[in-house]
């Protein structure tokens, strides 16, 4: 791959990423937006939903686009050399290893709130139900910061496997 391809590439690579962060903010506003609103039939806030599937589909076939391309890409320059592997999987490493330390640092912020919702006052259903759901996704965190630092430890391993004996 040449130089101007490797960058456009590069530059497509970097915009798949934010796209992928993107549907994950619309995926989770779309969510809410459900949450709240279900039941009501109400033109505008059909129309917000049905924008927001929309826009989801719409976003996921743009991924896949942009994902093909680069594989079109990819596979026309041929086979990466070991160092250029190397360099991607520490990438992905360094992605894997940032995203496992934000989700660590979520739990003791649900258990916070949670801690705070439990003393405003006197309990009922609503917020014992509540407190138990933000529990345990305190508790899924925990297990999904877990499972991405064992996904860090693999790709150090594979990579230093990759890279041969250092002196």
């Amino acid at each position: 791959m040449t130089v101007p391809e490797a960058s456009a590439a590069w530059e497509v690579e970097q915009v798949a990423g934010e796209l992928r962060e993107t549907y994950l903010a619309v995926a989770a506003a779309t969510v809410l937006l459900e949450r709240t609103s279900a039941g009501c039939v109400h033109p505008a806030i059909r129309q917000a939903r049905r924008c927001g599937d929309d826009a989801l589909d719409l976003a996921a076939e743009a991924q896949r686009q942009l994902t093909d391309g680069l594989r079109r890409l990819h596979t026309e320059a041929g086979q990466p050399s070991i160092g250029d592997l190397i360099e991607v999987l520490d990438t992905a490493r360094d992605q894997l290893s940032a995203a496992a330390e934000r989700a660590g640092r979520l739990p003791e912020r649900i258990t916070t709130a949670r801690r705070q919702l439990v003393e405003a006052g006197q309990p009922t259903p609503a917020t014992e139900t509540v407190s138990e759901q933000w529990s345990r996704a305190a508790e899924q965190l925990d297990l999904t910061s877990e499972s991405l630092t064992a996904a860090v430890a693999a790709l150090a391993t594979y990579t230093d496997g990759l890279s041969g004996p250092t002196t």
